[in-house]
């Protein structure tokens, strides 16, 4: 085995150990590579073993939320560090905790407060994303889609800091019950000007919402909405990603139905 792929298997079983529900995801890859994904996670040694032996350059993620009693907050890009700054110089800055560095940003990690949180895309702000409940996220030294290996930040400590009174609450705001419809000038703005880093998640969020609202066919919406990526998101974002982002939001728009 390589050194890395050693310390990918040694990383997984510290991690473990510590309590912290871990799978693995394909080579160089944010895709799992088991059937269930973040759902077949574990603190198993013996399983953690087998599947680095397996193949030893499987990626490593950790299952967030509740299981493994830590969230993460992902910073896409310069826009979204930039509202991070202003979000600190309204509330106070972030204490604090385990950082990893990303191909395009970082993730910030923190407890996991003692009431439920779920995933979400731009909630906090435009390019800061959520992963929680049913979530998880890749962890060094995974190699990403673009050849660069996660690192854990120089800032990093070795314990998970409690989040902040106002990121919970962040966290926490429910969603507006009748939101404001997107005024036509940002639709236009993103099919002559695209988005870039920062915005994407929450562009792409809203095109897959206003798409599946109008029950227009999931097959066909999700072929639209990589079509826009693809043309109009600077750089575009992984399909995976745009995958999990209309899953998301096709199945709160189910839920949604169920209760008309």
């Amino acid at each position: 085995m390589s050194k890395q792929a050693i310390d990918l298997m040694g990383t997984a079983l510290i991690l473990a150990s510590r309590g912290r529900f871990v799978f693995p995801c394909l080579p160089c890859d944010k895709r799992p590579a088991t059937a269930r994904g973040y759902k077949d996670a574990t603190i198993d040694p013996d399983v953690i073993r087998q599947w680095w032996h397996q193949e030893p350059n499987y990626n490593l993620a950790i299952a967030t939320g509740a299981i493994s009693k830590i969230f993460c907050i992902d910073l896409d890009g310069l826009d979204a560090e930039g509202e991070l700054r202003k979000l600190e110089a309204e509330h106070g800055e972030l204490p604090a905790t385990v950082e990893v560095c990303t191909a395009r940003g970082r993730h910030i990690y923190f407890q996991m407060p003692d009431v439920p949180v779920r995933n979400s895309a731009g909630k906090i702000a435009p390019g800061i994303d959520l992963r929680a409940d049913g979530g998880y996220a890749l962890v060094p030294p995974s190699v990403h889609p673009s050849g660069r290996t996660y690192c854990w930040s120089v800032d990093c400590t070795r314990t998970f800091a409690p989040a902040p009174d106002w990121l919970l609450a962040k966290i926490a705001e429910p969603a507006s019950a009748k939101k404001a419809a997107t005024p036509p000038a940002e639709w236009q703005s993103l099919v002559h000007d695209g988005v870039s880093e920062g915005k994407r998640n929450d562009s792409i969020t809203r095109l897959a919402g206003y798409l599946l609202r109008r029950r227009v066919d999931a097959l066909l919406a999700v072929e639209i909405i990589f079509a826009v990526n693809e043309a109009r998101c600077r750089p575009p974002l992984e399909r995976n990603e745009v995958i999990a982002i209309v899953d998301s939001i096709a199945a709160r728009e189910m839920k949604r139905r169920s209760t008309e």
